[in-house]
């Protein structure tokens, strides 16, 4: 779809138009025919320009390429491309200009522009813009705005292509420091007990050895038993990680500060990079509760999918002025089993020993050992820059 947006006269159309005002004047004034003539003359030219810029735009079309999704501050690059639908005449010297805007954001749209110098009959040219977006959230495409002053460069006229689409920006994924494992405290016996039963080859193969009593048929490696004349098993190296559950608050004053945005966006990259490490390890559940302006709660198992829908639901979570952490807290905590691990991030200093913001939580007797075993990290904790380190790879 696309509309005429409208035709104007360039800074050197209105200098040419006074002077064809002065002539005019002048012819008029002392009756001289031949500044008449030369008036006509350059007109000409004008009109040659008003039939030029709308000849060239006529029966184009664009079409843009973009990624669906992106991280913070990673580099795209988005293709358009220019289709001439005329049979005959080619069209010369055409601007296309691409904006994108946050959804819910008060900034202004961020624009790029390509040029094409000729798009021949019945034929296309691509050209691509690189960009990077700091800032996570949503993008929406705007329509698409190709201009022209070709030939003479006294008129613009500009279409608009309503060409909707859409961009969503991952949080940046940080590195999470050595610390970060001494930070969850595990009962291995409670873990062992509570933990179901893994499959024989849950870990990474470590290598051969001979067959030793208690070894299972299923461990032997019988090509190497045939080589050796000897029982070989293989051997896995099984790895446990501690399970935990995140609880994610992104809180706000109703007039926050740059230094608000900037730890919400802190804790935001924390919360994607123990997602991205959770789901790297793959088979292990993961359990967030995203508590924002519109919160949200992730039940899944941890894969590459699991993921993005996590990373999706992050990039657009809305920090929000409403104490919503207590009543989302006692949900969680109600059916998690003894031996999970909670962390809660916060944008702000979180005291679950606090009775009456909790009150929830010290009135139910089976909930009363959560406080103690459940770390609480905000940006404004020394420990924080000792845990993670924020924009590096992970």
């Amino acid at each position: 779809m696309r509309r005429l947006h409208h035709m104007a006269i360039c800074l050197e159309g209105a200098l040419y138009l006074v002077v064809m005002g002065f002539i005019l004047t002048a012819a008029v004034i002392r009756q001289i025919n031949l500044l008449m003539i030369l008036y006509g003359v350059l007109a000409g030219p004008l009109l040659l320009s008003w039939w030029g810029v709308r000849s060239t735009l006529r029966r184009l079309d664009v079409v843009r390429r973009a990624p669906a999704q992106v991280y913070a501050g990673q580099s795209f690059s988005v293709e358009l491309e220019l289709v001439n639908g005329k049979p005959r005449r080619g069209s010369f010297a055409v601007n296309v200009r691409d904006e994108i805007k946050r959804r819910g954001g008060s900034e202004s749209p961020i624009g790029a522009e390509v040029h094409f110098g000729f798009v021949p009959a019945g034929r296309s040219r691509k050209a691509s813009y690189r960009g990077i977006l700091a800032r996570r959230g949503v993008y929406e495409f705007q329509p698409l705005k190709v201009s022209t002053r070709f030939p003479l460069g006294l008129l613009r006229t500009m279409l608009r292509f309503e060409k909707p689409g859409r961009l969503t920006v991952y949080p940046a994924l940080g590195r999470l420091a050595p610390a970060w494992q001494r930070l969850l405290k595990v009962d291995d016996t409670a873990a062992a007990q509570q933990r179901p039963q893994r499959g024989l080859h849950d870990g990474e193969f470590y290598g051969l050895r001979d067959w030793r009593p208690g070894d299972g048929r299923n461990r032997v490696h019988w090509r190497t038993t045939a080589r050796r004349q000897t029982l070989t098993v293989r051997q896995f190296e099984r790895r446990r990680h501690a399970e935990y559950a995140l609880i994610v608050e992104l809180w706000e004053p109703p007039q926050p500060t740059e230094a608000d945005r900037a730890r919400t966006e802190e804790v935001v990259g924390l919360a994607a990079t123990l997602a991205a490490e959770a789901c790297r390890r793959g088979g292990q559940p993961l359990t967030i509760d995203l508590v924002g302006r519109s919160p949200k709660q992730i039940r899944t198992i941890g894969s590459p999918a699991a993921l993005h829908e996590t990373l999706r639901l992050l990039a657009g979570l809305e920090a929000d002025a409403h104490d919503r952490l207590p009543a989302a807290l006692a949900a969680l905590l109600g059916g998690l089993p003894p031996s999970r691990n909670v962390v809660v991030l916060s944008t702000r200093r979180v005291d679950l020993f606090d009775r009456r913001r909790f009150a929830e939580l010290w009135n139910a007797p089976h909930l009363q050992h959560w406080p103690q075993r459940t770390p609480c990290l905000s940006p404004h904790d020394a420990v924080w820059h000792e845990l993670f380190r924020a924009g590096a790879s992970s």
